[in-house]
């Protein structure tokens, strides 16, 4: 795979929880979202947050780690979200172990 690094926005429902329960819910939050994958050490790294407080509201960022083509761990946050997974997957990453 060719390193590149993608930006875009998207419009998405956020939830942000401990393990005492949700704390905070918001449907329809605009993102703007980085995904970058470095082909020298086969690692990526991505980003979001949200465009309205410039992130002071919601952020995450987080790795995600590759053997080959296939993702096969990441961290930053609980579950990754369906519109990183989708970047990756047009990328022609394999994500079945993440989704």
């Amino acid at each position: 795979m060719k390193s590149f690094k993608d930006k875009f926005k998207v419009v998405n429902g956020l939830i942000r929880q401990t393990s005492g329960g949700i704390i905070n819910k918001e449907n329809d939050v605009e993102l703007d979202v980085i995904v970058e994958y470095r082909s020298g050490d086969n690692n990526g790294w991505f980003e979001f947050y949200d465009t309205k407080t410039g992130g002071d509201k919601w952020y995450a960022s987080g790795g995600l780690w590759f053997s080959k083509n296939k993702l096969t761990d990441y961290d930053g946050v609980f579950s990754l979200s369906s519109f990183i997974i989708s970047c990756l997957k047009k990328k022609g990453f394999d994500v079945s172990e993440v989704e």
